[in-house]
């Protein structure tokens, strides 16, 4: 099947046919024009790959209409001024079935694609195309000019040889051209690339002009013009594949032809006793030669390159899969470690809390008990008390972070549980008095959807964070606001920012990280409370610090889930 989406298949169908009946017209112009005197047929007929290329680029509906004009153009076009004979449609008929039958092998049995990426494509266009449908128009029509009298049978022979050559050499070297630049065009190339194919095309036609202007005047199968053409080609084959490649070909024709029908050239100076006719005929074996070496090692290259890009591609998909599996496998590894110490923390608080109440209600009896405050036993009551409240909110810490409760989200506004988490974590921070706050707040902010109890327990947490890292006093700033978008989601934005020391570069690799603290009492599941409580609410938590300037950290929460959370 041809390529599809080429620029010709934008087209209206009547402009694709206008398009083609303009440029079979020409082609049979120029066919004509390249007849050596006295002979009956060319030794390149552009017709044929014109009519051909358009076949292969067409559906098969159009194919009547393409066909059509064809035969009809063909008769009037090679005789103007003349009504055609009925011989002529005959044989304009001949080279439209010659081409039907090539485009219905390729399209239909043979998998042709237009744009000859591969080998095969261009064996099958050599083969089916240009030497083996070439023969339904060439012998019909050589023995109907034979049967009408207008060449002589024993020259049918030489005249059919000249027929098929013309029709073989018109679709080795039109219709790659056509084929390959009506599906690709440019794409994929540079400007530079661009200007480099123009010098190629320049340089090649300017250097086998001047071997064609300066080369002797007898034949000799040692001219350079038999070698010179292959650097081009192979250069246009390295860079331009088959695009570049067959636009060589049909600057090395046009320069080729041109001399030799003026008498210049190793091709014009054939042996002795040899007609114009039979020096084309080797001219034309030398063109078909290089094109069709020049597009085998063009579609051999763009299959390899082809194949080295998808292995790339499959590499890097690979190396994108096995960092996504690794990943996957890291994330396995630390929830299932997490499971089972989460199950491991709340039976060992489970276990813990029923003893512990016991010896906090012993000590409260015992310090009512005691006699003066200021004894021995009074201070070590105190310890008692201090080490109980502390096993008590480890044991909170444990049971809350290994059975997390789900938030139930209801719209509500975010000041007042901003404003409760930090009196809350005031009160429980002696040298609060020393610390600065400072607020700036958007009073219009949005409601958002929230479980107001968990995001107290969280922002506590951070505020508490925030003041234990100013034991000397310094300035902690609120900050409250609307941030823009964030996948089409409007974001709360509360930062909670410190005067303290920082963060130490190591330590914020692992700050979110369980029973990781640097406190010497802290249990460190409070930033893996909050960055669990805060991910609930769809929302994600970020710290920015550097070390003797402080520490941001920073809560973003959605807004626009308000009415479906309400609802």
């Amino acid at each position: 099947m041809p390529d599809s989406k080429h620029i010709l298949q934008r087209w209206h169908p009547l402009g694709r046919l206008g398009l083609f009946s303009f440029v079979y017209c020409v082609s049979t112009v120029l066919g004509m024009r390249l007849n050596a005197p006295n002979e009956h047929f060319s030794t390149l007929w552009p017709p044929s790959g014109v009519l051909l290329a358009a076949l292969l680029l067409s559906r098969f509906r159009d194919w009547p209409a393409l066909l059509l004009a064809a035969v009809l153009l063909k008769p009037f076009v090679s005789f103007p001024g003349h009504l055609p004979h009925p011989g002529g449609f005959l044989l304009s008929t001949g080279s439209a079935l010659e081409s039907l039958a090539g485009a219905f092998l390729l399209r239909r049995y043979a998998g042709f694609r237009p744009s000859q990426e591969r080998v095969r494509d261009v064996l099958l266009l050599v083969g089916l195309g240009a030497l083996m449908s070439t023969l339904l128009g060439s012998i019909p029509g050589v023995t109907l000019m034979a049967l009408q009298g207008e060449i002589p049978w024993e020259h049918w022979s030489h005249e059919w040889r000249v027929f098929w050559v013309g029709d073989v050499m018109g679709v080795l070297l039109v219709a790659p051209a056509l084929l390959s630049w009506s599906t690709r065009g440019l794409a994929g190339w540079s400007r530079a690339r661009q200007v480099e194919l123009a010098l190629l095309l320049g340089a090649l036609a300017a250097a086998v002009d001047l071997v064609f202007l300066v080369g002797p005047d007898t034949a000799s199968v040692y001219h350079p013009v038999s070698y010179l053409a292959f650097p081009f080609i192979l250069w246009a084959a390295l860079r331009f594949e088959v695009r570049g490649t067959s636009a060589a070909m049909v600057a090395l024709t046009a320069v080729t032809l041109q001399h030799t029908l003026a008498g210049n050239g190793p091709f014009a100076a054939g042996p002795p006793g040899s007609s114009s006719t039979e020096r084309l005929v080797f001219l034309q074996s030398f063109l078909a030669a290089v094109g069709v070496t020049g597009l085998l090692l063009a579609a051999a290259l763009d299959e390899r390159r082809r194949a080295q890009d998808r292995a790339t591609l499959l590499n890097r998909e690979l190396r994108q899969s096995l960092h996504a599996l690794a990943t996957a496998q890291q994330e396995l590894v630390h929830r299932e470690r997490m499971a089972a110490l989460g199950e491991l923390s709340a039976s060992v608080a489970h276990e813990v809390r029923n003893p512990l109440g016991v010896i906090a209600n012993s000590v409260a009896a015992l310090s009512r008990m005691a006699g003066p405050t200021h004894g021995t036993s009074w201070e070590l009551l105190g310890v008692m008390g201090e080490e109980v409240a502390r096993l008590d909110h480890l044991i909170n810490g444990l049971l809350d972070f290994a059975r997390p409760q789900v938030p139930r989200l209801l719209p509500q506004p975010l000041c007042p549980v901003v404003d409760g988490a930090l009196e809350a974590a005031s009160r429980t921070q002696p040298h609060t008095t020393r610390v600065r706050v400072t607020r700036d707040m958007e009073p219009a902010l949005p409601d958002a959807p929230l479980d107001a109890q968990l995001l107290h327990l969280a922002l506590s947490n951070l505020f508490t964070n925030a003041l234990q890292a100013m034991p000397q006093g310094g300035t902690l700033h609120i900050g409250l606001g609307q941030v823009p978008a964030r996948g089409g989601v409007p974001q709360a934005h509360v930062s909670i920012t410190d005067s303290g020391p920082g963060i130490p570069p190591e330590v914020m690799a692992r700050l979110f990280e369980p029973f990781y603290t640097t406190k010497a009492s802290g249990t460190g599941l409070g930033l893996a409370i909050v960055r669990r409580i805060v991910e609930a609410h769809h929302g994600s938590v970020e710290v920015h610090s550097t070390p003797g300037q402080g520490t941001t950290f920073i809560v973003l929460l959605p807004l626009a889930e308000a009415s479906r959370s309400a609802a």
